[in-house]
């Protein structure tokens, strides 16, 4: 397994935890099958090029994004205020943070 597919999958389940999202969330906003989601984070394929845009692209646009090294010694994660802003909201709403 290369690399750069275990790092991609790192990224992705990092991801889904930091938005709180399932598999069949990111496969819903993604565009892709959820057990394509599953089979990536598996390891047991390798994903397209474009499926790996698709799913990165639907991270982004819910404020996370990956920065990968250049050298390939792995990746960094940004989190926008938004993202972090609106996982406190769904956490109060589910009355497992405190308001304020």
């Amino acid at each position: 397994m290369q690399r750069d597919v275990l790092s991609f999958a790192i990224q992705i389940k990092a991801g889904r935890a930091l938005l709180g999202w399932s598999q069949a969330e990111l496969a819903n906003r993604s565009g892709i099958a959820r057990a394509t989601v599953a089979r990536i984070e598996a390891l047991t394929m390798l994903p397209r090029l474009d499926t790996v845009g698709k799913l990165r692209h639907a991270m982004k646009e819910s404020g996370v994004v990956f920065h990968d090294d250049e050298v390939g010694n792995g990746f960094s994660i940004s989190v926008s205020g938004k993202a972090v802003n609106d996982l406190l909201s769904a956490a109060r709403s589910a009355g497992i943070a405190p308001d304020k």
